[in-house]
């Protein structure tokens, strides 16, 4: 692309310094270099586009109800909440759970179902310090005359077989077992 002074020189017209300077500055007012305007012409084509582009979008919503649509939007947000109010609700019961189940356990309970059906379950659910009010209600039931079997050191369980009569061998001796170490003239195992 050629400017006006190549185009003017070529025609055989010559200019002064000031005449240059006049015809530069009403060409800049007056015309636009072709790059703007291929810029306008690409603008122009990009909004064209988007409009295209809008009016498809929108034909999807001919024919749907807004209050439908918001009807069913508030609908969802409910059942959400209801959801969430739900698996609150969950996870505070298995805490709860847990946390009476440690606290039986810190308390050497022996029977944990026994303990938590004496137990006023509700009102240390609704307890602002369950934690505390728990230990209080198991020490409660700890000292009260009538619960305190529930709580102490488990019962030992012997370990091995045992005679009618009360003895308890270790590792399942038998009197068969003791007869044939004293034919090997192997010594008797301690009996507890």
């Amino acid at each position: 692309m050629k400017n006006f002074e190549t185009i003017l020189a070529d025609a055989g017209i010559t200019m002064t310094e000031e005449q240059k300077t006049s015809i530069t500055a009403a060409m800049g007012e007056n015309y636009k270099p072709i790059a703007d305007w291929q810029k306008q012409i690409d603008k122009v084509k990009s909004l064209e586009d988007k409009v295209k582009t809008t009016e498809e979008a929108l034909k999807a919503f001919d024919g749907v109800n807004p209050a439908d649509l918001n009807k069913q939007i508030a609908d969802l947000k409910s059942d959400l909440e209801k959801k969430d109010a739900e698996y609150r609700e969950q996870i505070a019961e298995r805490d709860f759970t847990d946390l009476l189940k440690e606290s039986i356990a810190a308390v050497n309970g022996k029977n944990t179902k026994a303990i938590t059906a004496l137990l006023d379950l509700e009102t240390l659910k609704a307890s602002k310090n369950q934690k505390e009010d728990v230990a209080a209600a198991l020490k409660t039931l700890s000292e009260a005359d009538d619960s305190k079997m529930l709580f102490g050191e488990p019962e030992a369980n012997p370990v091995g077989t045992g005679n009618p009569i009360g003895r308890v061998y270790r590792n399942s001796q038998t009197v068969d077992d003791a007869a044939m170490r004293a034919a090997m003239g192997l010594p008797p195992v301690k009996e507890q």
